[in-house]
């Protein structure tokens, strides 16, 4: 069992509000799988950051991946998530 932990900030109204983002990496069929409210641009910046990866040289893992984003109460949107997935 692989597992990251890092920070992102997430708009709550116009205030930023601190993001808990934990990777979590485990055997079974390869597949990404994201909890905690994202929103469909959150769940798109898999690909973009799939596709960085490869293009930067680097190669994706065949695991099962599990994102999470917490606090799980609050709703998460846009692309300023895409650099805390990828670490």
């Amino acid at each position: 069992m692989t597992l990251a932990r890092t920070w992102s900030v997430g708009l709550s109204g116009v205030h930023g509000a601190m993001v808990d983002v934990e990777v979590d990496m485990s055997a079974g069929v390869p597949q990404v799988v994201l909890v905690g409210l994202p929103d469909a641009v959150v769940r798109q910046s898999v690909d973009r950051v799939r596709a960085a990866v490869a293009n930067a040289g680097g190669r994706w893992p065949l695991r099962r991946i599990t994102i999470g984003l917490s606090p799980a109460a609050m709703p998460k949107q846009g692309s300023g998530f895409d650099l805390a997935k990828a670490g």
